[in-house]
């Protein structure tokens, strides 16, 4: 993803029931380019399975919903 400004930057995968699964990112962040990989775990370092799963990326003046798929 990519940031034009200083922005408070979160973003949160979901599974499709709208339930938080982990918090990739939660901090501010200078304007440029970012990369984040999953490593598949909930938040509290558990696997999760395969399927669909969304992630939400937040700042003040951005909001964008998404899905993936993760497969094993």
């Amino acid at each position: 993803y990519s940031i034009p400004e200083n922005a408070d930057v979160r973003l949160t995968v979901y599974n499709v029931m709208g339930q938080e699964i982990v918090q990739l990112v939660n901090q501010k962040q200078a304007p440029g380019r970012y990369s984040v990989v999953w490593n598949a775990l909930d938040s509290n370092g558990k696997p999760v399975s395969s399927g669909i799963y969304l992630y939400r990326l937040v700042t003040a003046e951005y909001q964008k919903i998404e899905t993936m798929l993760l497969i094993k």
